[in-house]
C-alpha cells in the first residue's frame, strides 16, 4: 500500500509539475499573442509582396539512332535499326548548353521582359498580354547590352512617357518614334517601341496604364535561362526525361520549354545530316571521275572495231566464255573492293583536319564499316563539345587521341582486308590462267574486244553502284527521322509553388510561437533568484513557510493599522496566525509558558527583515497583547529610519554595556497609541559580537519576557556575521525573511545547512516581494471582503487563475 502510494504521488506531483510550467508559460500569453500577430503580419506582407511562381513540365524520349532503309541491294543487308543504347547524361548536357539556349533565346526574345504595374508589386506579362513590342534592331551589338527597368504610361493609344528613375531619363514619344538612351554605363542605346499586332485586348484599355520592361544582355539572360531548367530521368532503364522550369508567368514558361524542345529535336537532326551530306559530295566527286573513265573505255571500244572491222563474237566459244566470264566477274568483284578500299585509305590519309568520313561506300568488310562509324560519332561528339569549349580541353584531347587510335586501326583494317582480296585475286587469275591457255586459238581481235569490255562493265557496275548510293545519300538526308518524341508538352500546374501560402502563415504562427517561447525559456534558465513557493519548498522540504508577504506600490512606509484590510495587512495577519503553529509541539510540553521571543532574521541585508518585524509586532500588538519590538541588528541598525527616531537614543547597546539601565529606561511606548514598544539598538558598540555573548544580554531577554507577551528581535543576515546565531538559543521562533526576484537560489543552501546543523531554533520561512501579478503572483483571484478590487480586476481575462 505504501508503495502504491508513493507511486501516485510521483504521478500526481509529476501532473503537477507539469501544469505549473504550462501555466508559468500562460501568464505570458499577451507576449505570444503579439508576437504570433507580428510574424503572421509579416508573412502576409511578404506573401502580398512575393511574385508568384509557377512550375511548368515537360517529357520528351530520346529515340535511339536509325539507319533507315538498306539501298546497298547488291552487298546484302546491314541491320534496320541500331539498338545502340542513348546516353541521357549527354543528351541532358546538349539540352542544357549555352548554343540551345541561345537559338531559343533569340527566337522567343527573352532578353526583354515585360512587366504591368499593379497596386502592391509589379506582374510579368508575355506575348499576347503585352500592349506593345520594343524592336532593338536600331541598335549596334545591342544583344551584349543590359537597360535598366524603364517606366512606360500611355498617355492615348499613340503616344507615352518613358522614364528610368536612376538616371532621371524622362522622354516623350509615340509608337515607331526610335528612342536613344545612354548612362554612365551604357553608351548610345537605340530601339523603338510598337504596338503589338497579337495583344488580345484593346488598345484603349491600356491609356492611363502603367508598364515597364528592362533588357538584360545575351551572356546574362542565357545563364539565367539555364540555371532556371532542371532536368530529370524518369528512370535508369528509360529514355524519357523531364524538363521542368518555374517563373512569374506560365504562359512564358510552357512557350519555352516547347521552343527547347524544338530546337533540341532540330539540332540532333541537323547532326544525322551531315554524314548523308559529306558521304554525298564523296560520291559526286567519284561520278566525275568515272564518267570520263566509262567514255574513254567505249571510245576505244568503237576505235578498235573500226580498226579491224569486227562485228560480233563467234558463238562457238560461247560456252567457254561463260566459265571465263564468272571467273572474271570474281576477280572484278574483287579488284572493286580493292579499289574502293584504295580510295578510301586515300582519303583517310589525305585528312588535314578532323571531319566525318563517308560510310556505306560498299565495302564488304564489317570491321571497316564499324570502325568508320565509331570514327564519325566521336567527330560529332567532339564538334558538339568544341561549341562551348577548345582545343585544350583535356576532353578534346582526348577524344583527339581516340580518333587518332581509331584512324590507325581503319588504315590497319583496310590492309588486312586488301591483303585477303590480294590472295583471293590471285587465286582468281590462277583460274583464269587455266582458261585463258584453251582459248589460245581466239582470234586475237576477239580477246582485245573482251578485254575493253571487261573494262567497261567494271567500270559501268561501279559507276551504277555510286548512282544507287547517291541516291540513298540523298533520301537519308531529305527524311532524316525526328531524335526524340515529345511525351508531354509543356503544362503548368495551376497551383503556384511560391510562395507556398499556407505553409509560410504555418511557419508564421509555429515562428510566432516559438520566439516568445524561447525568450521566456532563457529567461527563466537563466534567472537563479527565489520567485515562488515552491522553489523553497522543492529546495527546503523541512522547513515550513509561514508566510507570503505581497510586494506594495507605497513609495513611503506606513505601519499596518487594525483597520487595515489590505493585501499587505492580511499577510501578515496569516503569518502572525501561522507562527502559533511552529512551537506547537514545545508549547504542549510547557503549558505554562505564554511568552515568545521571535527572532526575524535573513540571509543578506535588503530581504526585508525589518520591515516584516515591524508590521508582525503592529499586527501582533493589535490583538490587545504587550509586544516588544527590539533592534538588534547591531552592525547596521535600520528601525529608526521607519519611525523618523534619532539612531543615538538610548537603546538595547547602553542596556547592554551599562548595568544600571533597565528596559524602561529605553523602551518607546504604545506606539501609534497601541500596545507596541520599541526598543532601538542606540550607539554602535565596537565589540558587538562580545556584548551579544555577555550575561547582560540574557538579563534583558528575562526581563521582557516578563513584561511583555511577545518579543520581537530584528537581527542581524546571517550569512554576513555571526551576531544571530551566537544568540540564537534564546530564541522560540526564528523567522527567516527571503525576498522575491532578490534572495539567490544558492542562498537556500546555506538555510539548509543551518537547518541541519540546528544553528537556528524553529526556523519558519517568509517569502517576501511576493507580486500581486504576473508569473508568480500573491493574489490567487479570490475575493473575501478584503482587496476584492485588486484580485478581481483582471480575472476575465487570466483564466487559468480562476
Amino acid at each position: 500500500m505504501d508503495t502504491n502510494y508513493q507511486s501516485n504521488s510521483a504521478e500526481n506531483q509529476n501532473g503537477e509539475d507539469i501544469k505549473k510550467t504550462i501555466f508559468q508559460y500562460l501568464r505570458y500569453w499577451p507576449w505570444f499573442f503579439l508576437s504570433v500577430i507580428i510574424t503572421v503580419t509579416v508573412a502576409l506582407i511578404y506573401i502580398q509582396y512575393s511574385p508568384t511562381i509557377y512550375k511548368t513540365n515537360s517529357k520528351i524520349k530520346i529515340l535511339k539512332e536509325q539507319e533507315g532503309l538498306d539501298l546497298q541491294g547488291l552487298q546484302g543487308a546491314s541491320p534496320l535499326l541500331d539498338m545502340s543504347s542513348v546516353n541521357l547524361d549527354n543528351e541532358i548536357q546538349i539540352l542544357k548548353s549555352r548554343r540551345i539556349a541561345k537559338k531559343v533565346i533569340e527566337d522567343l526574345r527573352l532578353q526583354t521582359k515585360y512587366y504591368t504595374s499593379g497596386t502592391i508589386k509589379d506582374r510579368e506579362i508575355w506575348d499576347n498580354q503585352v500592349p506593345y513590342i520594343i524592336d532593338w534592331s536600331a541598335s549596334d551589338s545591342s544583344d551584349y547590352k543590359e537597360l535598366p527597368m524603364m517606366y512606360l504610361k500611355f498617355n492615348n493609344q499613340n503616344s507615352f512617357e518613358l522614364t528610368e528613375i536612376e538616371s532621371d531619363f524622362k522622354v516623350s514619344a509615340k509608337f515607331g518614334d526610335t528612342i536613344e538612351y545612354s548612362n554612365e554605363e551604357i553608351n548610345n542605346i537605340k530601339f523603338s517601341i510598337g504596338v503589338n499586332p497579337f495583344y488580345k485586348n484593346d488598345l484603349a484599355s491600356i491609356t492611363e496604364k502603367s508598364f515597364s520592361f528592362k533588357k538584360t544582355s545575351l551572356d546574362q539572360t542565357i545563364t539565367n535561362l539555364i540555371n532556371s531548367l532542371v532536368t530529370e530521368t524518369v528512370d535508369q532503364r528509360a529514355d524519357i526525361i523531364t524538363i521542368i522550369i518555374e517563373g512569374e508567368n506560365d504562359n512564358k514558361n510552357e512557350d519555352i520549354l516547347d521552343e527547347l524542345m524544338k530546337q533540341f529535336n532540330q539540332d540532333g537532326v541537323d547532326d544525322n545530316r551531315l554524314i548523308a551530306k559529306r558521304t554525298q559530295e564523296f560520291i559526286e566527286e567519284r561520278l566525275v571521275f568515272l564518267v570520263e573513265e566509262l567514255d574513254t573505255v567505249e571510245t576505244g571500244i568503237v576505235d578498235y572495231k573500226k580498226t579491224n572491222d569486227l562485228t560480233d563474237i563467234e558463238g562457238n566459244t560461247k560456252l567457254l566464255f561463260e566459265k571465263v566470264s564468272k571467273t572474271e566477274m570474281k576477280r572484278f568483284e574483287i579488284e572493286n573492293q580493292v579499289e574502293i578500299a584504295n580510295e578510301f585509305k586515300k582519303l583517310v590519309n589525305n585528312q588535314d583536319t578532323i571531319s566525318l568520313l563517308p560510310a556505306n561506300l560498299g565495302i564488304e568488310s564489317q570491321e571497316v564499316n564499324t570502325l568508320t562509324k565509331s570514327y564519325n560519332e566521336l567527330v560529332l561528339e567532339r564538334n558538339d563539345i568544341m561549341v562551348s569549349s577548345t582545343e585544350e580541353n583535356p576532353v578534346i584531347k582526348s577524344i583527339d587521341q581516340r580518333i587518332k587510335q581509331l584512324r590507325k586501326n581503319i588504315n590497319k583494317s583496310i590492309d588486312s582486308y586488301t591483303e585477303s582480296l590480294e590472295i583471293s585475286l590471285q587465286n582468281t587469275r590462277s583460274r583464269e590462267s587455266i582458261f585463258s591457255s584453251t582459248i589460245d586459238k581466239i582470234p586475237n581481235q576477239e580477246k582485245e574486244i573482251r578485254s575493253i569490255e571487261r573494262e567497261r562493265m567494271v567500270k559501268e557496275k561501279l559507276f551504277l553502284f555510286l548512282l544507287q548510293k547517291r541516291e540513298e545519300a540523298t533520301l537519308t538526308y531529305a527524311i532524316t527521322s525526328p531524335v526524340i518524341k515529345v511525351v508531354d508538352y509543356a503544362y503548368t500546374q495551376p497551383t503556384p509553388v511560391s510562395p507556398k501560402k499556407k505553409i509560410i502563415a504555418l511557419a508564421a504562427l509555429i515562428i510566432g510561437l516559438i520566439i516568445p517561447f524561447g525568450i521566456l525559456y532563457l529567461k527563466f534558465l537563466l534567472d537563479t533568484k527565489l520567485n515562488s513557493v515552491d522553489a523553497i519548498k522543492r529546495e527546503l522540504p523541512d522547513i515550513p513557510v509561514v508566510g507570503e508577504i505581497p510586494l506594495t506600490n507605497v513609495s513611503e512606509f506606513n505601519m499596518i493599522k487594525p483597520t487595515d484590510r489590505s493585501a499587505l495587512a492580511e499577510s501578515f495577519r496569516i503569518l502572525r496566525t501561522n507562527i502559533k503553529f511552529i512551537n506547537l509541539e514545545k508549547k504542549q510540553e510547557q503549558n505554562n509558558k505564554k511568552n515568545q521571543v521571535i527572532y526575524v532574521t535573513s540571509s543578506t541585508k535588503g530581504e526585508g527583515k525589518t520591515f516584516a518585524s515591524i508590521n508582525l509586532a503592529s499586527v501582533t500588538a493589535h490583538q490587545s497583547k504587550s509586544t516588544l519590538l527590539v533592534g538588534c541588528d547591531i552592525r547596521n541598525p535600520q528601525l529608526h529610519n521607519y519611525f523618523g527616531l534619532d539612531k543615538n537614543v538610548k537603546g538595547l547597546s547602553n542596556y547592554l554595556y551599562d548595568s544600571s539601565i533597565s528596559i524602561d529606561d529605553i523602551a518607546i511606548e504604545n506606539v501609534n497609541n497601541s500596545d507596541l514598544d520599541i526598543i532601538l539598538l542606540g550607539e554602535i558598540p565596537p565589540n558587538p559580537s562580545e556584548i551579544l555573548l555577555s550575561s547582560r544580554f540574557d538579563e534583558f531577554i528575562e526581563d521582557a519576557k516578563k513584561k511583555y507577551k511577545y518579543i520581537i528581535i530584528d537581527t542581524a543576515p546571517t550569512i554576513l556575521v555571526t551576531d544571530t546565531i551566537m544568540i540564537s538559543d534564546k530564541a522560540d521562533i526564528t523567522l527567516y525573511l527571503t525576498r522575491a526576484d532578490y534572495t539567490d537560489l544558492r542562498l537556500l543552501d546555506h538555510i539548509k545547512d543551518l537547518k541541519r546543523h540546528q544553528k537556528l531554533k524553529n526556523i519558519g520561512i517568509v517569502l517576501n516581494g511576493v507580486k500581486q501579478s504576473g508569473r508568480y503572483s500573491y493574489n490567487y483571484g479570490y475575493g473575501y471582503g478584503y482587496n476584492e478590487d485588486t484580485g478581481s480586476s483582471n480575472n476575465g481575462w487570466r483564466f487559468w487563475k480562476k
